[in-house]
């Protein structure tokens, strides 16, 4: 994803090789988006996934202290939940996915959350469902094979990922 590469990029300081690649929806969300959240919700937490496409405007505002440093937060999905419980009377504006929303609210109750686009829907994610998740793997169905080549150079990937 281009757009977490070039926050990788900004945060640690290393020369990355970037291609130009997207989420759809992340990308979606643009800094027009992140102007009317501000607008309506000056109060409130900005939690940014990396992959969207105002992720780089945020860290530019952050900088340039056009925006609340402290209250600024470019993070993971995890990350937005955790920040949400530690701050349980906060107002927030999430820039991801809305499915993450209905999480928030579960498990941060006091909370008061709101979309930065309500856009921000992705149809393939949708598709996932617990019982889906359960058959393919009592079943074993649903596989995707991958060259041998291509599954070696993943595996490090994901192994660092989870490691994380």
């Amino acid at each position: 994803d281009m757009f977490l590469g070039t926050y990788l990029e900004k945060v640690t300081g290393r020369k990355m090789h970037v291609w130009p690649g997207e989420c759809h929806v992340h990308a979606g969300i643009r800094p027009a988006d992140i102007d009317r959240a501000r607008a309506e919700h000056g109060d409130a937490d900005l939690l940014v996934h990396p992959e969207c496409g105002c992720a780089s405007q945020c860290m530019y505002f952050k900088a340039s202290g056009d925006i609340d440093a402290d209250r600024t937060h470019i993070m993971s999905t995890e990350g937005m939940v955790r920040h949400a419980q530690e701050h349980p009377s906060r107002s927030f504006v999430v820039a991801t996915e809305l499915g993450i929303m209905h999480r928030l609210k579960k498990e941060a109750p006091q909370g008061r959350f709101y979309a930065a686009s309500e856009r921000a829907i992705c149809r393939y994610m949708k598709k996932i469902t617990l019982e889906k998740v359960l058959t393919s793997l009592r079943e074993d169905v649903f596989e995707v094979r991958v060259p041998e080549e291509v599954a070696d150079k993943a595996r490090g990937a994901i192994t660092r990922m989870v490691e994380l």
